[in-house]
This record gives structure tokens, C-alpha cells and sequence, in this order.
């Protein structure tokens, strides 16, 4: 058993629950008295979206105390996110949209993602496909077939978000979808939902 120095004070523990945004911030940082100038900023979800050089900038950090920082951030969203995955079914498109916005809804960029399902519906394997820019991303069909067979899909959905807020599919989201739904089906491993998730929640079904 370990225990202080003797005639050093013994560390009070600390409440992390309890402890108040501020005070996270400090603990994260290792720099006190940094937090209000941070949170003076934006509020967390807007930092929370910001990469570390943007976040730098903002907050007037160095790049590696807010590498740092955004890390802490992605590993939140994370954690989110696998709580989200555990024992969920995918039946329809809302479902489907709950289970990726906690993952897709705070980027900046586009990303792609793919749920293999199992024989009811539940999810075996989570997988990003594609990452792209602010109003875009690319993946073809081909490489997303590949993913499903590799994650042994009996079925799949998939889910991108826009970060414009406007979750209405193009038509180029729909022409492919269209396509891959048709050789999904003749590989028998069949595209079950697309949606398209935003930052405020808002998602539109591609497909469903």
C-alpha cells in the first residue's frame, strides 16, 4: 500500500462527477486558473467540434495543451457513442439516426459510417468508411460491399452527416444509394437504411 511522505499533506481526493466544467478543464490541462478564459470562448459543444489548432487559436493555448483538450473532447464523444452501440437494433431509419448522432452530428467534416447487422438487426461491427471536407466525402460502392463481406454482414445500414445543417440527400447521395442498394441485395447482404444526421439532430433516411 502506498502512502504520502511523511509530514507531506495527504491529496484530497477528487470528485470528478461533482467537479464543476471549469475545474475538468484545469484537471485535464494541468493549468491553473486557465478554464474561464477557455469557456469565455464558446460553450463546450462548440469546442467540443473545434480541431486543435482552431481550438489554439480560439482559446489562446499552445497547440499542445489544446491537442490535449480536443482529445479529452473526442474521448467524451466516444465514450458516448459505444454506450449508444451496446445491444442496439437497427430496424429503421430513426434508430439508425439516434445510434450515429452522437458520433457524427459534432463534426465539422463529412464522414461515412457503416453497421453490419446480424440476423434481428443488431449491430455486429461499426466501421468509418470515408472521411472528407465540409460539404462532401467520397466512397463507391465497391469499397463499401468490401467493408459489409469483411465485417460478415448479414445485413447493413449506413449513416453520414452534413455539417451545413441541412440533412436534405443530394443527388448524388441518392444515385448511389440507389446503386448500392441494388448490388447489396444481389451480394444478399442487403442495405437496409442511409441517413443523413446534422448538428441539431435533424436526419433525413436516404434509404429505409
Amino acid at each position: 500500500m502506498s502512502s504520502a511522505p511523511l509530514g507531506a499533506p495527504a491529496e484530497t481526493p477528487v470528485e470528478i462527477p461533482t467537479a464543476t466544467e471549469a475545474s475538468l478543464i484545469e484537471m485535464v490541462l494541468g493549468i491553473p486558473g486557465v478554464a474561464p478564459r477557455i469557456l469565455g470562448t464558446a460553450a463546450l459543444p462548440s469546442l467540443g467540434r473545434l480541431s486543435p489548432a482552431a481550438l489554439a487559436e480560439r482559446a489562446q493555448l499552445a497547440l499542445p495543451d489544446a491537442t490535449r483538450l480536443a482529445a479529452a473532447f473526442e474521448l467524451g464523444r466516444r465514450y458516448h457513442a459505444a454506450r449508444a452501440r451496446r445491444g442496439a437494433r437497427l430496424t429503421d431509419a430513426a434508430r439508425v439516426a439516434r445510434y450515429f448522432v452522437p458520433m457524427l452530428a459534432s463534426l465539422v467534416h463529412e464522414e461515412m459510417w457503416i453497421a453490419a447487422l446480424d440476423s434481428h438487426g443488431r449491430v455486429r461491427e461499426t466501421r468509418m468508411l470515408a472521411r472528407g471536407g465540409a460539404d462532401g466525402l467520397y466512397v463507391g460502392c465497391a469499397a463499401i460491399l468490401r467493408a459489409a463481406l469483411d465485417m460478415a454482414a448479414l445485413g447493413f445500414v449506413l449513416a453520414h452527416n452534413h455539417p451545413s445543417g441541412d440533412p436534405t440527400p443530394t443527388e448524388v447521395d441518392q444515385a448511389m444509394t440507389q446503386e448500392l442498394r441494388e448490388l447489396s441485395y444481389a451480394l444478399n447482404v442487403p442495405l437496409q437504411a442511409h441517413v443523413i444526421v446534422t448538428p441539431s439532430g435533424r436526419y433525413a433516411a436516404v434509404l429505409e
